[in-house]
Formats: structure tokens, C-alpha cells, sequence
């Protein structure tokens, strides 16, 4: 339990952080070509010293691994990317976290994995309710959210989730690095088609991958948030289960503000305090059952 617990803490810390080292990153790279990057320097790092890729790919697993990667990266941040061209940031991530621990609850019961309690609803209505307090004064700043690209957004989150449920099985027969590894790669070829397809890139586009924000960014991204955060959430999948490894989604927020705070200014005001306050109670709350059965 108590092991779950910190690999929960630093995995909600680096997925916190990543909104700032892609906002960084994004002043200098498309989005697309950044993801397709980020993935794909993973995969290559990890080819170095991981084995095992090969169990992803036998006894009928293959489809699901394909389809897992194709889901958690390439649909997720394809249609995410592109949704938040046309919504407002703040509204993006509230559509975005907010359906994330509900869908995938409601995966696990539709699944049979979670059985639905009175605890499991006020959970994700406090959780809920933090989220909106958090990103309530961006909310009443922007305006010009395209029914589009709000409706990309949540395929986007749906397309996450599902790819969740559908990796939990492959975890155990496949080493958590390897699925990794092997969902990197797949996700991030995908992602560069994309990019080449629908991003212009040029001679000035490739050299702005050497520039320092670019290069913080991308080891930020493929060696903290893929290799290690990932990893972690694939191992949380297999022993929490979906829903409660899904709840990073009531803590990471918490640390995009303290971040956006710090790097860039954001003014925090007593609304997003009572948010973040509340956000922390519902993934408390969530957690403790969990107390009965050590992992």
C-alpha cells in the first residue's frame, strides 16, 4: 500500500509538471511533431536496455497492444491537440480531467471491476466540484470554445480511457517498461504520420529541436512523463485497478497551478484554493479503502 501510495505521489507530480515543460516546448515546436517526438525518443531510449518487447506481440496480444498505443497516444493527443486549437486552455482542461476519473469508473463497472457504492459518487462529485473551482477564473475569461474542437477534446479523453481498460490485460504477460517501450513506438510513428501530414515543417521547424527550450522540454517529456510517469500508471492499472490509478486527474491539476504559478505568473486566488483543497479530499477519500488490502 504504502509503495502504491508514493509511486501515486510521483506520478501525479510529473503529470503535474508536464503541462508547463509542453507549454514550454509548444513556443518552438508543433504540437503534433513535439508528441511524435516525445514518444519516439522513448522508445528508442528504452530499446537500449529493455527486453521482453516481443511478449506484447504473442499469444493473441498483438491487436490489443496496437490498439492500446493507437488509443492512449495517437488518438488521445492527436484529437486533444487539436481540439485545444480551437477551445480556450482553461476549458480544455477542465473537459479533459474532469471525464477522465468518471470514465474510467464507469469502464470499471461496465468492465465488472469496480462495483459502484454511494462512496464511489461522492467521490467524483467533490472531485468534480474542486476541478471547476480550480479553473473557474479562466473559465470566466475565455470565451469562443468551438463545439468542434470541444467535441474533439472528449473523444480525445474517451479514446484515453478506453485505451486504458484495453492495456490493463496485456500488464503482467508484458513488463511494464516493455509495454512502455512498445506503445511509444507505435503511438509516436503514428503521431509523425500525423504531423507530416497536417503540420507545416520546414528546415527552420527541425532546427528549432536544438534550441534549449525545445531540448528541456523533450527530455522533460520522454524521460519523466513517458518512461517513468507512464510506467508507473501501467503498474497502478494492474494493481489499483483503472479507476483509482485515474484519480492523478484530482491531484495533477494541483501542481499545473503551482507551476503555471510559479513559471509563468498565474495568479491563484481563493476559489482555486478551495478547489485544489477539495480535489485532494475526494482522491483521499478514494484511496483509503485501499488500506484493507495491501498491495
Amino acid at each position: 500500500m504504502v509503495r502504491n501510495v508514493v509511486l501515486f505521489t510521483v506520478m501525479s507530480l510529473i503529470w503535474g509538471l508536464t503541462w508547463a515543460a509542453i507549454k514550454i516546448g509548444l513556443s518552438d515546436l508543433p504540437p503534433l511533431l513535439l508528441a511524435a517526438a516525445r514518444y519516439l525518443l522513448a522508445a528508442a531510449l528504452l530499446a537500449i536496455a529493455v527486453r521482453g518487447a516481443g511478449a506484447a506481440f504473442t499469444e493473441g496480444r498483438a491487436r490489443r497492444t496496437v490498439v492500446s498505443a493507437l488509443l492512449v497516444n495517437t488518438g488521445t493527443y492527436g484529437l486533444l491537440f487539436w481540439g485545444m486549437q480551437h477551445v480556450p486552455s482553461g476549458l480544455s482542461g477542465l473537459v479533459n480531467l474532469t471525464l477522465i476519473p468518471v470514465l474510467l469508473f464507469g469502464l470499471a463497472a461496465l468492465t465488472g471491476e469496480e462495483r459502484p457504492t454511494w462512496r464511489h459518487a461522492v467521490v467524483l462529485a467533490i472531485g468534480c466540484v474542486g476541478l471547476v473551482g480550480l479553473f473557474w477564473a479562466r473559465l470566466g475569461a475565455e470565451r469562443g470554445a468551438s463545439g468542434v474542437g470541444l467535441g474533439a477534446i472528449v473523444i480525445a479523453t474517451v479514446s484515453y480511457c478506453v485505451g486504458s481498460v484495453v492495456a490493463r490485460p496485456l500488464i503482467g504477460p508484458v513488463k511494464p517498461l516493455a509495454l512502455t517501450m512498445v506503445q511509444a513506438a507505435i503511438g509516436g510513428a503514428a503521431l509523425l504520420g500525423l504531423s507530416l501530414a497536417l503540420e507545416p515543417i520546414s528546415r527552420d521547424t527541425l532546427d528549432a529541436f536544438l534550441t534549449p527550450a525545445a531540448i528541456g522540454s523533450l527530455l522533460f517529456l520522454l524521460l519523466l512523463g513517458t518512461i517513468v510517469a507512464y510506467t508507473i500508471y501501467l503498474v497502478l492499472l494492474r494493481e489499483w485497478g483503472t479507476m483509482r490509478a485515474g484519480l492523478y486527474a484530482f491531484v495533477s491539476p494541483i501542481i499545473a497551478l503551482g507551476t503555471g504559478a510559479w513559471l509563468f505568473g498565474e495568479t491563484i486566488g481563493a476559489v482555486e484554493i478551495a478547489g485544489a483543497a477539495l480535489m485532494l479530499a475526494a482522491a483521499a477519500m478514494a484511496l483509503r479503502p485501499l488500506k484493507d488490502h495491501p498491495a
